[in-house]
């Protein structure tokens, strides 16, 4: 009876060495796993209007053209409102995960205004971010905006709402120009709250707020401009780049208001007013 066990024990003594073959395994497994877990960024959730043109581990996030994330899968919100895009950042991309970044869907976009996000018919749709203050206070949930960068561009710029019935000649990225300078863009363009009027935001560089006056004039600027009459008839055709993009123009009268507060609201006519073209106030910087 104790020759039998005595083999049983003599062969797992000599047969020790075959159990190193599962630990090393294990080993490298745990290894490669809290490898894995170090490497890995926080994770995030994007808010998107729509989400067709997202994709589950295909779309990914990008800064200055570097990839810094990846779409892990895409839900629904509560209210069936929202798309929600869970996103994975990577371990170098923790200071985008803060308070104040914003992130936008880049898309290919033909229009007046030009042909942007061309990139995206190689790569496909990507989301670009805009990163926060690096000290900000973390956040794992931000509200994404589709088919525009031009929040890239609001940094440095303080913005104004001009209100009109209709826009049919304005849209997101358009030029907002004084003396045919450009000074600022189009960033937003929504229904009023009511539903009675359409808001045009528009973002002008810091530099050139002193120009936005409480008396400002604003209004659209069209390429082709024509009174027809039975014995007068008068074209006016603009610069190339009127008629290419659009945009706003504005003026201020001779005797200057104060200048606007941020945020403040204006008129947008459809045409500059009569005789704007002998306006000469003078509005020192």
């Amino acid at each position: 009876m104790a020759k039998p066990l005595n083999d049983k024990i003599n062969s797992l003594k000599s047969g020790w060495y075959l159990w190193l073959f599962p630990i090393f395994a294990l080993a490298i497994a745990g290894w490669l796993f809290a490898e894995y877990v170090n490497q890995r960024g926080p994770d995030i959730k994007i808010t998107f209007e729509d989400g067709a043109a997202l994709q589950a581990e295909k779309t990914r996030v990008r800064f200055r053209g570097v990839t810094i994330g990846l779409v892990k899968k895409i839900t629904i919100s509560d209210d069936a409102k929202e798309a929600i895009a869970h996103i994975r950042l990577q371990r170098d991309a923790k200071r985008f995960a803060v308070d104040g970044s914003k992130f936008w869907l880049v898309t290919p976009k033909v229009g007046l205004q030009g042909v942007s996000g061309l990139d995206t018919l190689v790569e496909g749709n990507y989301i670009n971010v805009l990163p926060g203050n690096p000290d900000g206070e973390k956040q794992k949930f931000f509200k994404g905006t589709i088919g525009s960068d031009a929040d890239e561009s609001t940094e440095n710029t303080v913005s104004y709402f001009l209100e009109s019935p209709n826009v049919e000649s304005v849209s997101v990225g358009d030029r907002v120009t004084f003396r045919g300078l450009n000074v600022g863009t189009v960033t937003k363009v929504h229904l009023s709250k009511t539903s009675q009027s359409v808001l045009v935001q528009i973002n002008v560089i810091n530099k050139f707020v002193k120009l936005i006056r409480t008396n400002t004039v604003f209004w659209r600027k069209v390429g082709i401009q024509a009174k027809l009459g039975l014995f007068n008839s008068e074209v006016k055709i603009n610069a190339l780049d009127s008629i290419l993009h659009g945009g706003i123009d504005f003026f201020t009268p001779d005797k200057p208001g104060e200048i606007a507060k941020a945020q403040s609201k204006f008129a947008l006519s459809p045409a500059p007013p009569k005789g704007w073209e002998k306006w000469n106030p003078v509005l020192e910087f």
